[in-house]
């Protein structure tokens, strides 16, 4: 009788331990109104490298990416003439639409590039699967690589059932990851989300400075950290700044 005394007494101990800690994250995340910003993808990590730099600074209509944010940046330019096939491609990319390997060669992309864009347009009707190819891949090469897997793994996998072990699992794989691309601002971006899901708030403070900092202060990153009001609250200072620099910063879209 007493084993099972004992173990009554233990397993509510830890119940009330998670609870409490469960109902903390609730109110952090609470206070934060969701973090909805951190739901968004940044298309010019995802995107890096494959257009050639335009040859003057004309401006074009940037696509509005689906999952919400400012427009994509790096799309906002009028393309070289020998680039415009491939910046129609990604511009239908960015807004949702889905389209195939060949239609990427045809444009002119490498294989290797073209099977990186494939993979991304299955991303809002197959994240799954996409999320399974990345997990096969005997090692992610490049940061938009890490920054996908990561974001979708927070997105698909944790639950409340494995929410510490994964937060943290993501946190530690993240440290690693910086260790080779330190200054990749969509892997702090991503480590900002890791830490909102467990309400760890003043880290993804941390994180969302960095990211704006090591972006050289993009429209994508300053967008983020506006359009949260409670950043305003906790961090004023970061707010004001960010708010003075998309001021300043050309207008997309």
């Amino acid at each position: 009788m007493s084993v099972w005394v004992a173990s009554a007494i233990g397993a509510a101990y830890v119940g009330g331990v998670v609870g409490l800690h469960r109902l903390n994250v609730w109110r952090q995340r609470s206070a934060a109104r969701g973090f909805p910003p951190l739901a968004w993808l940044d298309w010019d990590t995802l995107l890096q490298g494959l257009l050639p730099k335009p040859a003057t600074a004309a401006p074009a209509k940037a696509p509005q990416p689906v999952e919400g944010g400012p427009p994509t940046p790096s799309l906002g330019h009028a393309p070289a003439p020998e680039a415009k096939a491939r910046h129609e491609l990604l511009c239908a990319l960015v807004t949702g639409h889905r389209l195939d390997e060949a239609a990427f060669e045809n444009a002119g992309f490498s294989g290797g590039e073209a099977q990186w864009l494939t993979l991304l347009s299955r991303i809002r009707e197959e994240p799954e699967e996409v999320l399974d190819k990345l997990d096969d891949a005997a090692t992610l090469e490049t940061a938009a690589q890490v920054y996908l897997r990561e974001h979708l793994y927070l997105t698909l996998r944790v639950h409340p059932f494995n929410l510490e072990l994964a937060v943290f699992g993501t946190k530690r794989r993240l440290m690693r990851e910086l260790d080779r691309f330190p200054e990749v601002p969509a892997l702090h971006f991503v480590r900002a989300k890791a830490s909102s899901l467990i309400g760890f708030n003043g880290a993804v403070l941390d994180d969302l400075a960095r990211a704006v900092y090591f972006s050289r202060q993009s429209l994508f990153y300053l967008r983020v950290v506006v359009d949260m009001p409670w950043v305003g609250e906790a961090r004023p200072a970061l707010l004001h700044q960010c708010r003075a620099a998309l001021a300043q910063a050309p207008k997309l879209g």
